[in-house]
């Protein structure tokens, strides 16, 4: 009989586990993704953790481009070759081309699922104008946006929507329209007093390729400290 009772409570406390397993959020770690944003449309996203992972810890996140057509292997160039030595979260997508819905989305999971210190969104070219939108429609998620290169663009009646976002634009001293955007971007955003950085890359042009992985995090990691 104490057999038999001791089996019936074992078999319910392994059916009580499986449900809660079922119900509890699962800390994810290195992987694609794929979210539903709306009926019939799914956003992939690839998200790389850094080297010596804990779930206890808290980790910055950057939203980068990438995955250009669903495309596993076009990945966000300005990550570098070694992802996972920066200390950061990092999450490709074309979440910066879909309805803003879809950031929100995206945003959940990466809360659900992750222990964040803040999380910054990072465009490239035009591709930031997005960035900069997305970071003023959710001003308060995001700890920052990085435009490289790039600028928040006609921001003149918006700055005040930045006042809690730090913003870095990283531009070639050959890119001649983009650096110029950004310096003049740069003198709205310091007569607001809202908190910025421009870099200037000296004889970069338009591809910064030769800024990408630990130079860019180096700056990204400055942003860390503000």
């Amino acid at each position: 009989m104490i057999k038999k009772t001791y089996g019936s409570i074992l078999s319910i406390a392994c059916l009580l586990v499986l449900f809660f397993a079922g119900h509890m959020p699962v800390l994810a770690q290195d992987g694609v993704i794929e979210l539903t944003i709306s009926k019939g449309n799914n956003l992939l996203a690839r998200i790389t953790v850094p080297e010596g992972f804990s779930k206890d810890k808290a980790y910055p996140v950057v939203l980068g481009p990438g995955l250009d057509g669903g495309d596993l292997k076009a990945g966000c160039r300005y990550f570098g070759s070694n992802k996972k030595r920066h200390g950061w979260i990092l999450v490709e997508s074309l979440v910066h081309m879909e309805k803003r819905s879809a950031v929100k989305v995206l945003l959940d999971y990466l809360e659900e699922n992750y222990a964040t210190s803040g999380i910054y969104i990072l465009g490239f070219s035009a591709n930031s104008i997005d960035a900069f939108q997305i970071a003023e429609q959710y001003k308060d998620r995001f700890a920052g946006v990085i435009g490289m290169p790039g600028n928040p663009g006609a921001i003149e009646q918006k700055l005040n929507k930045y006042s809690n976002t730090k913003i870095l634009m990283i531009a070639g001293e050959r890119d001649t329209y983009w650096k110029n955007r950004a310096v003049k971007a740069k003198k709205k955003l310091d007569a607001s007093r809202v908190w910025n950085n421009l870099i200037i890359v000296p004889n970069g042009g338009h591809i910064l390729d030769e800024y990408a992985g630990a130079p860019l995090f180096k700056a990204m990691n400055a942003l860390l400290d503000k």
